[in-house]
């Protein structure tokens, strides 16, 4: 995939990492992305009592955030998730691996709720790497299955650390 990463990133990218921050709170700048995911491996499932229950779930896609310049990421997520087949109510939880090829990645995990068996809401939380070192992202995320596509948009912040 060709990622495009926008000066303005960059420039504060290089200005969180390279400028001490004395005694100052951790600089955070909020940002959106959606993320497309298309279901890769559909892990083990089985039903019982009308209750779903999936393992080891893969999804990958891609990530786009215009406030933070990134086009074309990869995501990749990997879940487990349990589904009242009559309300259509669960919880679902994973990690997930947002890589920006050639500038490091983020790693983390995610906890969320599904209501009428394709929406979805949640929470996520990484750590980042590469030159994303030191540097954390936490949001939330929502969306919907659709044909076997999830679509989600993340609000969210990167936090860069104070030095």
């Amino acid at each position: 995939m060709n990622e495009k990463i926008s000066m303005p990133f960059v420039a504060l990218l290089a200005f969180c990492v390279l400028t001490p921050l004395v005694a100052a709170p951790a600089v955070r700048v909020s940002y959106t992305a959606d993320v497309s995911l298309v279901i890769t491996d559909p892990g083990e499932s089985w039903t019982k009592g009308g209750i779903l229950q999936v393992r080891g779930l893969i999804a990958v896609g891609t990530f786009d955030s215009a406030d933070l310049g990134i086009f074309g990421a990869t995501m990749w997520k990997k879940l487990d998730y349990t589904l009242n087949t009559m309300t259509g109510s669960g919880t679902m939880h994973g990690i997930f691996i947002l890589t920006v090829d050639g500038v490091g990645s983020f790693e983390g995990s995610f906890r969320d709720r599904i209501s009428d068996s394709t929406h979805l809401a949640g929470t996520v939380v990484g750590q980042g790497t590469g030159d994303f070192e030191g540097v954390k992202t936490m949001g939330i995320w929502y969306g919907d299955i659709v044909d076997g596509t999830v679509e989600n948009v993340l609000e969210a912040q990167l936090l860069f650390p104070r030095e």
